[in-house]
């Protein structure tokens, strides 16, 4: 496609998941609220199962089909109530998962279904409030530690275990069942014993141990879903807590789930999830299991780099795409050398967005397209200096062509 000098005003899906909030997003967009339904996540790609449209040429075109390689989706994740333990496929687990599935003629759409394309969903989450989530697997002596203090002792053979994760995930209905009971009576006992102490807080906190914290976890995950097994799972995992502006990359095959927060998220341009608990959707532990890396990789916080002005770019997993966020304010624009597609989402405030084409398009400027918090614009390739005003806060993400040279990073 050859470069369009303007910015293209995107139409965006919710997603209506039950875990979703019925305030943030419509808050966000300066909709009427609380909202009828939930609403989870707000996508901006070209993804086949809810692209994104804008208007060329007087006519609505998803992104699907104007810019089907799109290599990413953005999204707004407004997460009110704990997301599905899940896993995400390998490029290669992936496309063997895929084909398989087309082969037994299972359904593109149909709810069983665990390869909804042949690609790879690695992921980078930031956050945008406080967020909580879940995320590896914790280190077997800490989870003895844990099991020894709540008096647990299904954790303390998960512990034991070459793979505490499996152990879970491999328990018997019956025993997982009585384990969760285990659990839900173990920090009940906890809680009376910190009120009766007058400690203790009400929702997770950086501040708590790990004894603590755990409580808190079985609460949460039994209020939301009681009796579900996944609440072993998570119990094996690490809590990580993000301020606003952190983040934490998601490598495939790492275990995760979402807890609580507002954030923005990148991905891989791809739906396959492969499920363990905490869901009402499809659940296919043995997939999980085969997709699963053996060895969760540790957890660590994205070392993100901050210009002088406070802009900030997060490292991706791929150096063909970059991920800048960065407050504007009036005689403090943005200003962007990029060498191919760009997306702008705006998370706060008003702003203004235009961009001048490189030479080999002509060196057109365009007039400018304003955008408001919950609102994102897309150009479409070729060479530009992009060029954002007004007051807000705003994320920019390129995508280079592959062939194509990288342009200048950032210019302010």
């Amino acid at each position: 496609m050859c470069g369009m000098a303007e910015f293209l005003r995107m139409s965006n899906p919710i997603q209506h998941y039950a875990w979703g909030s019925c305030s943030v997003l419509a808050d966000m967009q300066g909709r009427p609220g609380p909202t009828e339904r939930p609403e989870a996540e707000l996508w901006m790609g070209a993804h086949a199962s809810a692209p994104s449209r804008v208007e060329l040429a007087g006519q609505q075109r998803g992104l699907d089909e104007i810019a089907p390689h799109l290599p990413f989706l953005l999204k707004v994740l407004a997460i009110d109530a704990p997301l599905s333990i899940q896993v995400h496929p390998s490029s290669d687990q992936a496309r063997e998962g895929f084909a398989r599935e087309n082969a037994a003629g299972i359904a593109p759409d149909a709810p069983h279904r665990n390869y909804r394309d042949e690609h790879a969903k690695p992921e980078t989450v930031i956050a945008l409030t406080d967020m909580w989530l879940l995320a590896g697997q914790q280190e077997p002596g800490r989870l003895a530690e844990l099991a020894e203090t709540l008096d647990l002792p299904w954790l303390a053979a998960a512990a034991a275990s070459p793979c505490p994760l499996r152990h879970a995930l491999e328990l018997g209905d019956d025993d997982a069942a009585a384990a969760v009971r285990v659990c839900v009576t173990a920090a009940a006992s906890a809680r009376d014993t910190a009120a009766s102490s007058q400690e203790g807080t009400g929702s997770l906190s950086p501040e708590q141990g790990p004894a603590e914290r755990a409580v808190h976890l079985i609460e949460l995950l039994s209020r939301h879903h009681p009796q579900d097994r996944g609440m072993l799972v998570a119990l094996c995992m690490n809590v990580v807590h993000l301020a606003p502006g952190q983040a934490l990359f998601t490598p495939a095959q790492q275990v995760h789930a979402y807890l609580s927060g507002t954030a923005v998220e990148i991905m891989g341009c791809s739906d396959n999830v492969l499920r363990a608990g905490l869901t009402s959707k499809h659940i296919d532990v043995p997939e999980l299991l085969a997709v699963m890396a053996q060895t969760q990789e540790p957890v660590e916080l994205l070392q993100t780099r901050t210009a002088e002005d406070g802009a900030v770019h997060y490292p991706l997993w791929d150096p063909a795409l970059s991920l800048v966020s960065a407050r504007v304010a009036p005689g403090a624009p943005l200003v962007r050398e990029v060498a191919d597609t760009c997306m702008v989402l705006v998370t706060e405030g008003s702003v203004r967005v235009s961009a001048t084409a490189g030479p080999e398009d002509g060196g057109a400027q365009d007039e400018g397209t304003a955008a408001a918090a919950g609102e994102s614009l897309v150009r479409l390739g070729g060479a530009c200096t992009v060029r954002i005003t007004g007051e807000g806060c705003v994320f920019l993400v390129e995508a280079v062509t592959p062939g194509r040279p990288h342009g200048p990073r950032l210019t302010l």
